[in-house]
């Protein structure tokens, strides 16, 4: 099987003079008076990346990570070796790479993806839902220089994903923007992933590292140090970090359904109608018309203390006569992992059958012993006995963080189960047991 990325004995070299007047002295001597050193960011690098490989890249700050990316997505070109991809390829690198700042996101949005080979048509075809994507609204019209950091962050993304990439580098773009930008984001390279693209990922975090990539590699001072399946790697990469933090001085930086009291009104929101048609789905005889998240006293909450409780509250309205069906209940964690998931049938609720324009609201009400992060809110409708067929799904209906309150104890794992601890003392000890 042909490689969807190849190198061989990649190397890049780097030219680095302590004051910009030492460059110019070596220039003009024409190398006669050295004042600068050679910098290796890459050393003979060897990699095969096979086809549908989820590929993570660890390594610590110059470590080499987006050096390579750049080199295999043709913006630097190598001092030695070669880099070939196979396959249409997009890339998500640093903010406003490959925007022209004086164009609109429309024009920029007609740039990007002629460059990567599109013709005008098929732009055309894909545009609203890049365009839906990005939710940029009447900025879309505007010159990219007047964007925030993370609206250049979402049409970069919107384009790169929405062009049906067989090979996407990611270089830390999803750090920046909203967390529901980051939680659709994730969303939709799921869906790359499982499509069968090949993906080059960087990224600091290493939850999202071990949950999102099938393989991942080590590089150090430029060099690939490790190369081989993701928690393998990780354990290597942090054996690695303590190694380093050993041998420095201590304190050295590393480098520099449940009804609340009140009664609750029916909501239609406007923002679950935005929901791009991949991240929403269904048959259309039922629709999830609002989502909120209310806390102990029923207000809206958009931050979370993990000792307690929240109410998911899910809006519906029957658009044909049909079983009432099941609601269903996930939530993620900022890493697309599910963490928690339970329909009204699990807890014992039938919805019973229902009317074409009859509305109800259901609640979820439950404790919040999770580790403090960001999560979304998967919400959806189902037909009862077939729960993959929904009436409508919606991938994040809403998103909160969760945080730890003062004088709490800190949740360690994904979440905090209740324990009870029992110390036994041993037979010839003569006692029979105490807890703790």
């Amino acid at each position: 099987m042909t490689a969807a990325v190849s190198l061989r004995s990649l190397s890049k070299r780097y030219r680095i003079y302590p004051r910009q007047r030492h460059r110019l002295l070596e220039a003009a001597t024409f190398g006669r008076i050295q004042r600068g050193h050679d910098f290796w960011a890459l050393k003979d690098v060897d990699l095969d990346v096979e086809p549908g490989t989820t590929l993570g890249i660890l390594g610590r700050n110059g470590a080499g990570k987006s050096t390579l990316l750049k080199i295999v997505s043709g913006v630097l070109q190598p001092t030695s070796g070669t880099a070939r991809v196979n396959g249409r390829l997009a890339a998500l690198l640093q903010l406003g790479a490959g925007f022209n700042p004086e164009f609109t996101g429309r024009e920029n949005v007609l740039l990007y993806g002629l460059m990567l080979g599109l013709e005008r048509k098929e732009i055309f075809q894909r545009f609203d839902e890049i365009e839906e994507f990005a939710d940029l609204g009447e900025f879309m019209e505007q010159p990219v220089k007047t964007y925030s950091s993370g609206m250049h962050a979402r049409l970069g993304f919107a384009v790169a994903v929405n062009v049906e990439p067989e090979v996407l580098v990611v270089d830390e773009t999803l750090s920046v923007g909203d967390a529901v930008f980051r939680h659709l984001g994730l969303q939709k390279m799921r869906e790359l992933r499982d499509s069968g693209a090949t993906i080059l990922f960087v990224s600091h975090g290493m939850g999202m590292i071990k949950d999102f990539c099938t393989e991942a590699v080590l590089l150090h001072q430029g060099e690939l140090l490790f190369s081989g399946e993701t928690s393998e790697t990780i354990d290597y990469y942090q054996a690695l970090i303590a190694s380093n933090e050993a041998r420095q001085k201590p304190g050295a930086p590393e480098y520099a359904i449940e009804q609340t009291n009140s009664e609750p009104s029916f909501k239609e929101s406007s923002e679950l109608d935005k929901r791009r048609r991949g991240l929403r789905h269904g048959t259309g005889e039922a629709r999830i018309q609002n989502v909120e998240l209310l806390n102990e006293r029923g207000e809206s909450v958009e931050w979370v203390d993990q000792d307690s409780r929240l109410t998911v509250r899910m809006h519906v309205e029957y658009m044909k006569d049909t079983n009432g069906g099941l609601l269903r209940l996930t939530l993620r964690n900022s890493n697309g992992l599910d963490v928690f998931t339970t329909t009204t049938s699990n807890q014992g609720v039938s919805l019973g059958r229902r009317k074409k324009g009859e509305r109800i609201i259901v609640d979820f009400t439950f404790e919040v012993p999770l580790r403090h992060g960001s999560y979304s809110v998967g919400a959806g409708i189902s037909h009862p006995g077939r729960k993959n067929l929904h009436m409508d799904w919606i991938d994040v209906a809403a998103v909160f963080e969760a945080t730890r309150s003062a004088g709490s104890q800190a949740v360690l794992g994904l979440v905090q189960l209740p324990t009870e601890v029992k110390v036994h003392e041993s037979a010839h000890s003569g006692s029979s047991g105490k807890s703790a």
